[in-house]
C-alpha cells in the first residue's frame, strides 16, 4: 500500500469503531473523515510530535473520550518512548501499569493500531 508505514502519526485521529477487527483499532483524520452518525460516542487520539521527529522523546499521546454532555474530555497526555518496530510504551505509574501501543498501519487515510498491556 502506498504511503503505508509503522512511523508515529501526528495530529488528530477519531475512532472508527465500526472498522475494528481481530484487536485492531481503527482510527480515521478527525478533521477530514466524515464519519457516520454515532449513538456511543467516538474516542479521538491526538498525537503530538513536540518540535521532534515523531519518534523522539518529546512525543505525547493525548486520549479525548466523550464526557457525559457528549463533549470530548481530554486525559492527561502520555509520554510515548519508543521501543522499536513500530511499538511505542505510553508511560505508566504503580496503579496503572504501562501500556504500549503498535502502529500496524499508519497512512494518511487511517491509523490501524493494537493495545497491549
Amino acid at each position: 500500500m502506498h504511503g503505508m508505514t509503522g512511523a508515529l502519526p501526528g495530529g488528530s485521529w477519531t475512532h472508527s469503531y465500526e472498522e475494528d477487527a481481530d484487536g485492531i483499532e481503527v482510527y480515521r483524520p478527525t478533521a477530514t473523515f466524515a464519519f457516520p452518525p454515532s449513538r456511543k460516542g467516538r474516542k479521538v487520539l491526538q498525537f503530538d510530535t513536540g518540535s521532534g521527529t515523531p519518534e523522539s522523546a518529546s512525543a505525547t499521546l493525548t486520549s479525548m473520550a466523550p464526557g457525559p454532555d457528549d463533549r470530548p474530555r481530554a486525559g492527561p497526555a502520555a509520554q510515548l518512548r519508543p521501543l522499536g518496530m513500530g511499538r511505542y510504551a505510553l508511560a505508566g505509574t504503580a496503579d496503572a501499569p504501562q501500556d504500549v501501543i503498535e502502529i500496524v498501519e499508519a497512512t494518511p487515510e487511517i491509523l490501524k493500531l493494537k493495545r497491549e498491556r
